[in-house]
């Protein structure tokens, strides 16, 4: 066994960050459109069966204060999915990993130094142990004190943000006070193995990161541009030019233009403050309707039919067992139920109930998905596991359907949506010049649009019909 410090170069092993040079703003960078490609080879490690590799990374000698960022991690290609066991140590929050053969991965995390956490994230450890002969590389390992603008403006002004900072490693972890990367190492480097890594542009902060392909879906340092309606025919989502060669590679699902950290920080911090205060009303009294609405049609909450049924279990109990107590997305522990989120895994605005295939999640992950399908939150590889584990047939996790049940027992019970329902009070108000009941329909109209019924039923109409003032 070997043991390097990897804190200086190493001939053919990619294994620091280049030094910050160019920033992110909240306009796109004048030198990257996001369309840009580079590729390179990066050597592999040839690691027999039973034999180990171990990166540590010293971050305990930095001497990092309350508040203080801490980052570490890298990616790293293996060549079979079933050949690779990884274990941790000291890690705290990390991003979690699911091992595909042939793609690159990302691990690490990024979170503030706190009372609560200074052990958990001392001096980090990453395992990786070969269960049968496999190549293996990394790039870009790093760890430190992280800075950036971004990250200090939100820990004055809006410290929620940070929350989930250890799902945007590495590619968030913008090391100003470096830290050591040591390797104990089983294996030895190739001269021949290489593994083919291609790198994108960020629009906004110029940086070259990682991404997959072909498993375009395998997201790493951007995210999808088009799930549902691939393949991507967006000028410049769809596109990468090889900055060398300047051959064009055409992509399936496509590429957001913005890394996620600057997507994160530069474009939804930014544009979300602007949505008023009476949209949000909207949003929620939208959600609040649909899940009313769906109670009635189904006579009771599906919490209570589960309990009824399972000689009162309760459903939260069963979905937390079921997903061995873990967040489903990121795999950090979830030690009590009160830890978990319950996940429509199928959206509510598509009129779909909280019941027993609900997924599992911790507050971070389930704040990114929010409205989104499965299909545009998990890769190919989690959603055939969700599907194992709740039982939803996978073409439905992959193009998200409506619940055309629920449409059609909402259609036997017209009269008494427009009547009752809608005559609720909180529905019949006038909010800046808005009837809610009819904001209400045109989010319902949306769903019925995605069906067969779409075109036989115009909600507004019947509902100014019922109320005798159609226009």
């Amino acid at each position: 066994m070997t043991k390097q410090d990897l804190s200086s170069t190493i001939d053919n092993v990619v294994i620091r960050r280049r030094p910050t040079t160019r920033k992110s703003g909240h306009i796109s960078h004048p030198d990257s459109t996001g369309g840009e490609a580079i590729t390179r080879d990066i050597p592999c490690y040839s690691l027999k069966q039973g034999n180990s590799i171990s990166i540590t990374f010293e971050i305990d000698d930095l001497d990092a204060v309350e508040d203080d960022l801490v980052g570490f991690g890298g990616w790293f290609y293996t060549s079979d999915s079933e050949g690779l066991d990884i274990s941790t140590l000291n890690v705290g929050k990390s991003r979690g990993i699911r091992i595909n053969g042939g793609d690159w991965h990302a691990f690490g995390s990024l979170e503030l130094k706190t009372y609560e956490n200074y052990f958990n994230i001392s001096n980090p450890v990453f395992t990786f142990t070969a269960t049968k002969d496999i190549e293996i590389a990394f790039y870009l390992l790093d760890c430190g004190i992280v800075e950036h603008e971004y990250m200090t403006q939100a820990l004055d002004v809006k410290p929620v943000l940070l929350n989930n900072m250890y799902t945007f490693a590495p590619e968030a972890n913008f090391v100003k006070h470096q830290g050591k990367v040591l390797m104990n190492n089983e294996a030895l480097l190739s001269k021949e193995l290489k593994a083919p890594l291609l790198l994108k542009s960020c629009n906004r902060c110029a940086r070259f990161l990682p991404i997959n392909i072909p498993n375009e879906r395998h997201s790493l340092s951007f995210s999808n541009h088009c799930i549902k309606n691939a393949p991507c025919v967006h000028h410049g989502f769809g596109v990468l030019k090889d900055v060398n060669t300047q051959e064009r590679l055409d992509l399936h699902h496509g590429f957001q233009l913005e890394c996620r950290f600057c997507k994160k920080f530069a474009v939804n911090a930014a544009l979300n403050p602007q949505r008023n205060a009476n949209q949000m009303k909207e949003d929620g009294a939208r959600r609040r309707g649909f899940e009313v609405l769906l109670q009635n049609v189904f006579n009771g909450s599906p919490q209570l039919a589960y309990r009824a049924k399972n000689n009162n279990k309760e459903l939260t109990s069963e979905v937390w067992n079921k997903f061995e107590r873990k967040c489903f997305k990121c795999n950090c522990a979830l030690p009590t139920m009160n830890k978990m989120h319950l996940d429509h895994t199928r959206p509510l605005a598509l009129l779909w109930q909280l019941d027993e295939t609900a997924t599992c999640l911790c507050g971070s992950c389930n704040s990114q998905k929010r409205d989104r399908s499965p299909a545009d939150f998990y890769t190919v590889d989690e959603l055939a596991e969700l599907s194992r584990i709740t039982g939803i047939p996978l073409h439905d996790l992959q193009n998200s359907p409506v619940n055309v049940r629920a449409v059609e027992e909402i259609i036997k019970r017209m009269e008494w949506l427009m009547m009752d329902f809608c005559e609720e009070q909180r529905l019949n108000q006038i909010r800046d010049g808005k009837n809610t009941a009819e904001l209400f329909l045109k989010a319902l109209q949306k769903v019925f649009n995605q069906t067969q019924y779409g075109k036989d039923y115009d909600l507004i109409d019947i509902y100014r019909t019922y109320r005798g003032f159609k226009k």
